[in-house]
């Protein structure tokens, strides 16, 4: 079966939205997250002086969710399909005769902030004023504000100590019995008690293939799934994952599960995009932390404080530490936000964010503005946060500078390195100053790009037509000199760079031989053509250029980062490389271009030249080696922002964690300037309850999809309750208590029945729990878009498995047109996914199609989609096409009859044998191809199955 989807419940959703239906609908935690941050804090600030109950200013009020509610009955949001069409962006943008706030225009940030809320649908808490303004459908109240925490903030479940209850003992003994693995226990109870029975065991095949993607994100080998096969011993699933935990691929497949939560990527998002040069290497960091099974405990204390930690020559940690604080150093920034406050204290709001989300399961930012309306999180509290991190540096030399980046080398080694290239910039400054190389060339090169068609045409009068040089040079007030080249290089008859003109004056010499008239106007358009081409190159070389210029004399090395002078494709740009960049017609050579200057600037530079040369021989060749990080700042003596807003200063506060986890774990006391190292240490505590339910829930949505808590960044009021409260605290406690070890976590997991079984369920059990939250069977799983395009590239045998390092091709800043904004596309590289740099202003197509995020605030939880265009996709994409003719050309050059090469492709694609059912399928349809396409080889036909394979549902999930 081809993998495909039912569309009308997606339509029928989509005409709701469209209607204006589905304001009754329960909206999601995310959806009410980006009304707490994005909508409410403007309508207060900006808005509610005048759209309030008493005043509502032209008929509506935005002064609480009701109201904003009823403003959206009447259209001012719009549908959400077309956010710049709303009323109120239109309004905000000032591009209508209503211009709001009439005081001045909203910053651009301020904007953009709305219209993704507007974007987003406007969602606002579905409320019921009559009844406290309570959550509908949730049962779910807004909280009082925070004057004190109430018995029922404490008996919240998320808040209480972690139990420390025994497995229970189910009635069935077969499943779980002799205490086999306590997870068992947990879960046949569950299902017992809900009058559920497991599944069975899963077959052999299907569990090699269920886990060796979940642990490496790849397909097993065919070698692999003989050996398991082979094995009869006890204990054969256990060597496959001991093997697995202990492959290099299980960092990189893990290690992606964590760049997700703390919302990795390669730039810096927002207004200007620019790169994160050395993001890719807290990237690599990870992966290493996971493949050497890294102590939880310890990794949270490197990203929150890794800093302080290498500061310290007893902890041990070295660099790694400093690298490690990419975690909060590698968050969207809006570099071009003029308002220098707001800028650090954006970057604070995001650092607590993912602390709290990632580390803690908290939606904390929401009281930026306000108390937190559902969570026992107060402003005060918020802001004891906010003067950690503020007090944590992000950008050199305040908030006016870059990003960060640091050094990873001895005190007094990079300060050596950066002034000897100091020194040599500045001598190739002076020589700037007397004569600009690459300006001078471009400036030759203009002239002449103007004359290129003419020349090429003049040129062939001379070599091939036998006139004089000198009159056609006259003739057609070209330069004699480099028409003499022109006519060189187009009398090279191997240049392949040259075929259409060779094609265009072969048929003139033809038509002429045979008496016809010559065809200088075909000339003319070929020559033309030519002319744009080089026009086109010209002006992309011209970006990368700039860029270098720029990344040359921004990057805090002052060396050679940026890589070698900007140099064109020659397989992309032939004709451009070679008329300029190749000692072509258009070239100009640098002694040519000292011969133009003075005799006195000439001796000037070419003096300068010589000392740039001998200084060449001492500068040292190895950059040094730098992070994205943090790093300690002034202590911040922190106030509440009343409203948020800086200008309104309220009561100072502490640096110190909110009250509520107070309660569990006492406040850390601050010893070090920021305090984020006592804030690591307070989270990393035993006594803390959250952070070890949070990641014991991790690792477990890892394996079954989803969590025993189905919302991992939010155990708020908001978030879903556990399905398995016991089990989820006996997991965490068990996660302490094994060293905080990941991979323990991961073997106990799938080495229960529970992990093994198999993926069948029937109408009754479907019935009482449609959502398998019991999981009486495994859930069946769609693999990531990570897993699909690897596995392809795997199965294919182009996948490149190099390591770590990065792909980025330089470091500096972008301008707003550079092609160099654009992502790398997945599709034109064999490097594993998690190895491609990512920017945040355009992130792969192909990555959003599978519902890879934003790359932009904390994931913890994929929201997978079914729609037509990911089956398109495979239908259609190169790389998919090219992967299975590969697949089809291995299999082809075995001796083996079509029966066998059916069984070879099943086991390539979906790594298992087809029955004989399948292989009768797969011969008939190979006989219908043919008979179809009578002209088609036989490796087309074959491809064809083998694609249709790499489509299939089969394909795509994990059961």
């Amino acid at each position: 079966m081809i993998w495909g989807t039912t569309l009308r419940p997606l339509f029928t959703l989509l005409l709701l939205a469209v209607l204006g239906l589905g304001v009754g609908l329960a909206q999601t935690p995310a959806q009410l997250e980006l009304f707490e941050k994005n909508a409410r804090p403007v309508f207060a600030e900006k808005c509610q002086g005048c759209h309030n109950a008493k005043l509502k200013s032209g008929g509506f009020d935005l002064s609480s969710p009701s109201a904003i509610k009823e403003a959206a009955s009447m259209g001012i949001f719009g549908n959400g399909a077309e956010p710049e069409k709303s009323v109120i962006i239109k309004a905000l943008s000032y591009e209508s005769q209503i211009k709001m706030p009439p005081q001045g225009k909203l910053s651009a940030e301020t904007i953009a902030a709305v219209r993704e809320w507007v974007a987003a649908g406007a969602p606002v808490p579905a409320v019921t004023p009559s009844a406290g303004d309570s959550l509908a459908g949730t049962g779910v109240r807004p909280v009082a504000l925070r004057g004190v925490i109430t018995d029922a903030d404490k008996n919240f479940w998320a808040f209480r100590p972690i139990s420390q209850a025994a497995p229970p003992t189910p009635k069935q003994k077969d499943f779980a019995g002799n205490a086999a693995n306590p997870i068992d226990q947990f879960i046949l109870a569950n299902l017992e008690k809900n009058g559920l029975k497991p599944a069975p065991q899963a077959d052999k095949t299907t569990l090699l293939r269920r886990a060796t993607f979940d642990l490496t994100g790849l397909p097993p080998t065919e070698k692999e799934l003989q050996d398991f096969l082979a094995d009869k011993s006890p204990k054969a699933f256990e060597k496959v994952v001991d093997r697995l935990l202990a492959s290099p691929r299980y960092g990189e497949r893990w290690g992606r599960h964590w760049l997700d939560v703390m919302r990795y990527a390669d730039s810096t998002g927002s207004d200007e995009d620019h790169r994160y040069p050395h993001a890719w290497r807290y990237r690599d960091y990870v992966v290493q932390a996971f493949n050497d099974d890294m102590p939880y405990n310890q990794f949270v204390r490197e990203q929150l404080a890794g800093d302080i930690l290498a500061a310290d020559p007893n902890s041990g940690v070295g660099y790694r530490g400093i690298v490690a604080t990419g975690f909060l150093a590698l968050g969207k920034k809006a570099l071009a936000q003029k308002d220098l406050p707001l800028k650090r204290y954006d970057v604070v709001d995001d650092q607590i964010d993912v602390t709290a989300k990632a580390f803690l399961g908290l939606t904390v930012t929401c009281a930026r503005c306000h108390d937190h309306k559902f969570d026992p999180i107060a402003t005060k509290d918020y802001y004891q946060l906010a003067a950690i991190f503020a007090s944590t540096l992000s950008y050199a030399g305040g908030e006016t500078g870059d990003p960060i980046q640091t050094p990873l080398a001895a005190p007094g080694e990079f300060e050596a390195f950066k002034k000897q290239w100091s020194a040599y910039n500045a001598i190739e400054k002076k020589v700037a100053g007397i004569i600009d190389f690459d300006k001078d060339a471009k400036k030759n090169r203009d002239m002449g790009e103007q004359k290129i068609a003419i020349s090429m045409q003049a040129a062939y009068r001379v070599y091939a037509k036998g006139e004089a040089l000198a009159p056609v040079a006259t003739d057609t007030k070209l330069d004699e000199k480099q028409l003499a080249r022109w006519v060189e290089y187009l009398k090279d008859s191997k240049r392949p760079e040259l075929a259409k003109w060779r094609a265009a004056t072969d048929t003139n010499r033809d038509s002429a031989a045979h008496g016809a008239a010559p065809r200088d106007a075909a000339l003319h358009d070929v020559a033309a053509e030519y002319q744009e081409e080089f026009r086109r190159s010209a002006y992309q070389y011209d970006q990368d250029l700039s860029w270098w210029k720029q990344a040359q004399s921004n990057f805090p090395n002052a060396g050679k980062i940026a890589g070698p002078h900007p140099r064109m494709s020659v397989e992309k740009d032939a004709f451009f490389v070679a008329a300029w960049q190749d000692g072509g017609p258009l070239y100009q050579s640098r002694d040519e271009q000292m011969a133009s200057l003075s005799p006195e600037k000439g001796k000037q530079a070419a003096a300068l030249i010589a000392q740039a040369a001998e200084m060449e021989k001492t500068l040292p060749t190895k950059e040094v080696p730098m992070a994205c990080a943090v790093k300690e700042g002034a202590t911040m003596d922190q106030k509440v922002f009343v409203r948020g807003d800086y200008h309104n200063l309220g009561d100072p506060v502490e640096h110190t964690v909110p009250a509520i986890l107070r309660l569990s774990a006492p406040a850390p006391e601050v010893k070090t300037k920021s305090g984020r190292l006592e804030l690591a240490d307070w989270i990393v505590d035993p006594r803390n309850p959250l952070p070890s339910r949070v990641m014991a829930n991790r690792i477990w949505q890892g394996h079954f999809g989803d969590g025993i808590v189905r919302t991992p960044d939010n155990y708020g009021r908001l978030g879903e309750r556990p399905s398995n409260p016991e089990l989820l605290d006996y997991l965490a406690k068990t996660f302490m208590e094994s060293g905080w070890s990941i991979k323990k976590m991961n073997r106990m997991i799938m080495l229960s029945r529970t992990y093994q079984m198999s993926a069948a369920y029937d109408e009754a059990t479907k019935a009482k729990d449609p959502e398998n939250r019991l999981i009486s069977h495994f859930p069946r799983q769609r693999l990531s878009i990570e897993e699909i395009r690897d596995a392809y590239l795997a199965m294919g045998g182009d996948l490149d498995l190099t390591m770590g390092g990065t792909l980025d091709p330089g470091v500096g800043t972008d301008g707003e047109t550079s092609a160099g904004r654009i992502s790398m596309n997945p599709e034109k590289t064999n490097r594993r996914s998690i190895y491609l740099p990512l920017r945040r202003s355009n992130l792969p197509t192909l990555y959003t199609l599978f519902d890879f995020g934003d790359a932009t605030t904390p994931e913890g939880h994929r929201s997978p989609t079914t729609v037509a265009t990911q089956a398109l996709f495979v239908m259609n994409s190169p790389l998919v096409i090219r992967e299975a003719k590969n697949v089809t050309d291995t299999v082809l050059r075995t001796e083996k009859q079509d029966k066998r090469r059916v069984e070879e492709i099943y086991l390539r694609v979906l790594d298992r044998r087809p029955d004989a059912n399948e292989i009768d399928k797969g011969l008939t349809y190979l006989t219908s191809f043919r008979h179809k396409w009578n002209t088609i080889d036989e490796e087309t036909a074959w491809t064809s199955l083998t694609h249709a394979l790499m489509a299939s549902n089969e394909f795509i999930f994990v059961y």
